[in-house]
């Protein structure tokens, strides 16, 4: 799954009780019909900057099974 073509944070929100993100990230790829969902939960803080966000969203989300397909 290296060729993704893109990939988009499609739901994310932040369990304050918790202290977690959950998420679902979205691969999109050529040759599938529907996007690959894979579910995401991360403890980190709130204040954590997007980008440092987004990074460790997609390698966990790779982690836990993108590079499978």
């Amino acid at each position: 799954m290296n060729n993704s073509t893109a990939t988009r944070i499609a739901h994310l929100f932040y369990d304050a009780a918790r202290q977690r993100f959950d998420a679902i990230v979205e691969f999109f790829t050529p040759g599938l019909a529907h996007p690959l969902c894979i579910p995401v939960t991360l403890e980190l803080s709130i204040n954590t900057p997007h980008p440092q966000l987004a990074r460790a969203l997609y390698n966990e989300a790779r982690r836990r099974g993108i590079d499978k397909w």
